[in-house]
C-alpha cells in the first residue's frame, strides 16, 4: 500500500491480486445475494483508490481493508432495511403465453454425505446471517480470515477485549442456531 501511495500503479494490481479472494468471501458470505456482492466488491477497490492517501502506514493493511468490507456490509444493511419487501411468486405459464416455465432439478449423482454437507453448510451460512453485522464481520474476520482480535477490533471501532467477547458470544449463538437446526452437538 505505501508503493501505491508513492504513486506505484502496479501495486494497486498486487493489492487487488493479493486481498481479492478474501474481500470477496466476506461479501458472498455477508451479503444479501450473489449481486450485491459483486457490486460492494468493485466498490471496495474503489474505495481503497479513493482513500489510499488516509491509509495510515502504522497499521496493518488488512485490517484498514478489511474496516473498508465492514463499513460497506453496514451501509448496504441499513439500505436493505430501508427498502420495502418484495415476493416473487413463481406460477405456471398460462395457454398461449411467452412466459418460460423455470424448473429446479437436483442431480440425481449426489451422494447423502454430499447432500448432507450441502445442507450444513447452509445452515451455518443461515446462522451467520442471522447475527448482528458487527458480530458476523468478528467471527468471519477471525475464524475465515484469520485477523488477529486486535486486527478485528480497528475494524470495527472496539477495543480488542470487547471483541473477543463478542466472537464469542457470536460463535455460541451459531452453535446454538446450528444445533437447533439438527447440526450441532448431539445430532
Amino acid at each position: 500500500m505505501a508503493a501505491y501511495q508513492a504513486g506505484n500503479q502496479a501495486a494497486f494490481t498486487e493489492l487487488y491480486e493479493r486481498y481479492g479472494g478474501g474481500v470477496y468471501g466476506l461479501l458472498a458470505r455477508r451479503a444479501a445475494n450473489r449481486a450485491l456482492a459483486d457490486d460492494l466488491y468493485q466498490e471496495v477497490f474503489l474505495r481503497v483508490h479513493r482513500a489510499r492517501h488516509t491509509y495510515d502506514r502504522a497499521r496493518p493493511f488488512r485490517a484498514w481493508l478489511f474496516g473498508i468490507v465492514h463499513n460497506l456490509l453496514i451501509d448496504s444493511h441499513r439500505e436493505q432495511e430501508r427498502m420495502p419487501r418484495i415476493r416473487v411468486v413463481e406460477q405456471a405459464p398460462s395457454e398461449g403465453s411467452n412466459d418460460v416455465d423455470v424448473q429446479i432439478v437436483a442431480s440425481s449423482s449426489s451422494t447423502e454425505d454430499e447432500a448432507i454437507r450441502r445442507e450444513a453448510a447452509r445452515a451455518l451460512d443461515h446462522a451467520v446471517r442471522a447475527l448482528a453485522p458487527d458480530e458476523a464481520t468478528v467471527l468471519v474476520l477471525a475464524r475465515i480470515e484469520g485477523l488477529s482480535y486486535d486486527d478485528i477490533a480497528f475494524v470495527i471501532g472496539r477495543s480488542a477485549t470487547a471483541t473477543k467477547q463478542l466472537a464469542y458470544r457470536a460463535l455460541k449463538r451459531v452453535r446454538a442456531e446450528l444445533t437447533a437446526a439438527g447440526h450441532g452437538e448431539g445430532s
